[in-house]
């Protein structure tokens, strides 16, 4: 009987606590939340502040692979708090032909497990033909480009556009070649 009505009690606070986290308030601001003037547009919202580096909005080289695939799952999530930000992302090349021949070119970013993969395509900036403008399949590579979302089949997708693939940065911002 004690053990019943414990029990209830637990699950009674479970409760309790799980609806009112539904209640409080979003502590990241949604983009309908910021003015469209465009010399606010140009500002990093503070939720962002700490990616910043190097030129770039949304730096996720200074992120080790579980924050980096955390912080794309929130980019997948929340497409319209990063839509024309600069991104600059490190993980392993990824090519895919589509039964309608459309080609998709991205790089992905597994989690610690290496379970499961977030990805972002890329297009990259020019004129460039797959496989010869491009790395091997599965390689390391650091990639820069404006970010951009868009639906497709009902589902959303992100895309670095005027995309470049740059000398590799390694997780924690250091590079492992010089850029002349």
């Amino acid at each position: 009987m004690i053990r019943s009505f414990a029990l209830a009690a637990v699950s009674a606070a479970a409760v309790l606590a799980l609806s009112s986290c539904g209640q409080q308030a979003d502590p990241l601001p949604s983009s309908s939340s910021h003015s469209s003037s465009s010399e606010e547009s140009s500002e990093i919202p503070d939720f962002l502040a700490a990616l910043a580096n190097d030129g770039f909005d949304c730096d996720l080289t200074q992120l080790n692979s579980n924050m980096m695939y955390g912080q794309i799952f929130d980019m997948v999530s929340n497409p319209d708090r990063y839509t024309g930000m600069t991104v600059r992302v490190t993980g392993n090349f990824n090519y895919y032909k589509d039964g309608a021949g459309k080609e998709y070119f991205s790089v992905f970013i597994p989690d610690a497990a290496q379970c499961c993969k977030q990805g972002i395509e890329f297009v990259l900036n020019g004129e460039h033909k797959y496989p010869d403008d491009y790395p091997a399949d599965g390689e390391e590579i650091t990639v820069t480009g404006v970010l951009n979302a868009y639906d497709e089949y009902h589902v959303t997708y992100l895309q670095l556009l005027d995309a470049e693939i740059v000398p590799l940065v390694k997780m924690g911002g250091t590079t492992n070649e010089s850029i002349n």
